[in-house]
C-alpha cells in the first residue's frame, strides 16, 4: 500500500505540470491569431482607394481642358486687331504733336467763344529762325514779321502802336531764369500770379499772369500773360497783350493760339 500510495504522488504533480504547460501553449497562440487579425487588409478598402484614385485622375483630366480653352482664348484676344493693345497704340499715334503743315498753308478749325461755336480761318508759320511753329487767325489778326520777334496784331489796331497782340521772341536763357526776369519787370506794375501750365503742343511751361494793378484790387486797362516755353537751346517767350474790355474775345483767341504753338530745332 504504501507504494501505490508514492506513485499516485509522484505521478499526480506531473499531470498538473503537463496540464499546466498545455493550458500555457494554448494562450501564447492565441495572440498571434489576433495580430493577424489586425495586419490583414480588408478587400474593401483597397477597392475604394483605387475607385478614388480614378475618380481624381479622371476629374483632373476633365479640368484640364479647360483650362487650354481660357489660355486658346486669350490667345485669340491678344492676335485680335479690336484688341485694347491695338486701341492703345492707335491712341499714342493720334496723340503725337507733330503739325505736319506746311508754311503759310490755310485750313479752318473751330473754337468756343463766350459760349458759342465759332469757325476760324488759321494760317500755319514756321519760324526756323526763332525755332518754332504757330497757327494764327488771319481773319482776325496781321503777321508782323522782325528780325527777332513775331507779331500778331489786331486788323482793329494801329499797326504802329498795338493794343491787341500777341508776340514770340526767342530768348538763351533757360525758362526758369527768364520767367524771374520777366516776373522782376512786371512786378514795377502789376501784382503776378506765376504757376506751370501745359500747351498742347509745347507741354509744360511757365505762365506769368499781370491782370491786377500792383495796389491790388482792381484790374489795370492793358492786361498781359506771358508764357515762359523750356527749349534745348533756351527758351521762347510768347506775350499776349489785351484790352481789359477785350479779355474775353482776344484774350480767348490767344489762349487758343498758344496751343498750337510749338517749339521747332532752329
Amino acid at each position: 500500500m504504501k507504494r501505490k500510495e508514492f506513485c499516485v504522488r509522484f505521478l499526480m504533480p506531473s499531470l498538473v505540470i503537463a496540464t499546466v504547460t498545455a493550458g500555457g501553449c494554448g494562450k501564447q497562440e492565441a495572440p498571434k491569431e489576433a495580430e493577424k487579425q489586425v495586419v490583414a487588409l480588408d478587400p474593401a478598402d483597397d477597392t475604394e482607394s483605387a475607385d478614388s484614385a480614378k475618380a481624381d485622375g479622371k476629374a483632373g483630366q476633365e479640368a484640364e481642358p479647360e483650362g487650354n480653352a481660357a489660355a486658346e482664348e486669350d490667345a485669340d484676344m491678344n492676335d485680335d486687331p479690336a484688341s485694347g493693345q491695338e486701341d492703345d497704340g492707335s491712341s499714342e499715334a493720334e496723340t503725337e504733336k507733330v503739325s505736319g503743315r506746311k508754311d503759310g498753308e490755310r485750313f479752318e478749325d473751330t473754337i468756343i467763344l463766350e459760349g458759342m461755336e465759332e469757325t476760324v480761318r488759321y494760317e500755319h508759320v514756321i519760324n526756323q529762325e526763332l525755332g518754332f511753329e504757330i497757327d494764327y487767325d488771319y481773319e482776325s489778326f496781321e503777321r508782323r514779321s522782325g528780325s527777332d520777334s513775331e507779331r500778331f496784331i489786331s486788323l482793329y489796331d494801329d499797326m504802329g502802336n498795338p493794343e491787341n497782340y500777341l508776340e514770340v521772341t526767342c530768348s538763351t536763357d533757360d525758362a526758369e531764369t527768364a520767367a524771374a526776369v520777366i516776373g522782376e519787370e512786371l512786378s514795377k506794375e502789376y501784382t503776378i500770379t506765376k504757376s506751370p501750365y501745359p500747351l498742347e503742343n509745347a507741354g509744360d511751361c511757365i505762365r506769368i499772369d499781370a491782370s491786377e494793378t500792383k495796389e491790388g484790387g482792381y484790374m489795370p486797362d492793358q492786361l498781359q500773360v506771358v508764357y515762359i516755353i523750356p527749349a534745348g537751346d533756351g527758351c521762347r517767350i510768347a506775350t499776349a497783350h489785351y484790352a481789359i474790355e477785350a479779355a474775353e474775345g482776344f484774350g480767348r483767341r490767344f489762349a487758343y493760339i498758344m496751343n498750337t504753338l510749338a517749339v521747332i530745332e532752329k
